[in-house]
């Protein structure tokens, strides 16, 4: 014996209303459309499920037998209609995520948007630097990064969905931490913390072109190494440093944040595979999408 199982919801259907022109409605199809299917299933059973007559529709003994395995299965294919559905739409699934440091505030305030409004969505995040990161999404181990100047290379599309506020980083000792705000300009006799190039030459760069723009060359430290070289020059070595509003680093111990009176900003950007939209996990895009809400929200 072999049963159609796109019978059994008519079946049910029809076993609720007793009535064909109800039964059709729900199912939104025609009348004489529904009784083919149901004589399809008797066939296929080789019972008979409902005594009909001019006036009235019953359930027949076989009928009454098989409604409630019939209406398990209907759930059963409407439960797992819905999960597909969630998956599809990127409400369920596992993201495996990267956040740099010089976006964490915003990564949280993402994280906590997600546990309420994706709670099917499990969540492996990794915290590292911006060219780590980038690594990571290129070579598969991560669907979705957030990057702090981040720079577009082979394997990745960077996309810049917001700016945050520059500031000033310095050491709880330097002449200027006692200051709340600085022109930029004013900074052009100190020297700037960088980071390790081969983890945020974006970064890097945006610093230089960013003094350029308040018109002078910047001096850096020479040859930054190590995933903690921009904070130790910063605490230990003298330097200043430029970082965003959202960075951790305004908690660290023994640093002061100063306002940058320029208005000048960092970018913040997803970095993805470099595929097509259409290609990305679904649990991706419904996190980008999430991202792109809370910016244009203002966070």
């Amino acid at each position: 014996m072999s049963v159609d199982p796109r019978l059994l919801r008519p079946f049910v259907v029809l076993a609720d209303e007793l009535h064909f022109s109800r039964a059709a409605r729900r199912l939104h199809i025609a009348q004489p459309a529904l009784s083919q299917q149901i004589k399809r299933l008797e066939a296929q059973l080789g019972v008979e499920l409902f005594e009909r007559t001019r006036s009235s529709v019953r359930l027949a003994e076989a009928g009454r037998a098989l409604l409630a395995p019939a209406r398990a299965a209907v759930k059963a294919e409407e439960a797992v209609e819905e999960v597909a559905g969630a998956l599809v739409r990127g409400e369920q699934g596992e993201l495996r995520f990267g956040m740099s440091p010089g976006a964490h505030y915003i990564a949280q305030a993402m994280l906590a948007e997600a546990a309420g409004s994706l709670p099917g969505v499990r969540v492996r995040a990794r915290q590292d630097s911006t060219g780590s990161l980038c690594d990571g999404v290129a070579g598969g181990e991560l669907d979705l990064a957030l990057g702090f100047c981040a720079e577009s290379r082979p394997g990745i599309v960077c996309e810049r969905f917001t700016d945050e506020p520059a500031v000033v980083a310095v050491g709880t000792g330097h002449p200027l931490a006692s200051r709340r705000a600085v022109w930029l300009r004013e900074l052009r006799a100190e020297t700037f913390a960088l980071v390790d190039a081969s983890e945020g030459p974006g970064f890097n760069r945006v610093v230089v072109a960013l003094c350029e723009d308040a018109g002078f060359e910047a001096r850096t430290a020479p040859d930054p190494r190590g995933p903690m070289a921009w904070e130790t020059a910063v605490r230990l070595g003298g330097c200043v440093g430029l970082t965003a509003r959202s960075a951790d680093v305004s908690t660290a111990r023994d640093m002061r944040l100063l306002q940058l009176r320029d208005g000048f900003t960092f970018p913040l950007q997803f970095v993805r595979p470099a595929l097509p939209l259409a290609a990305l996990k679904p649990v991706a895009l419904a996190f980008r999408r999430l991202g792109r809400d809370l910016a244009a929200r203002g966070w």
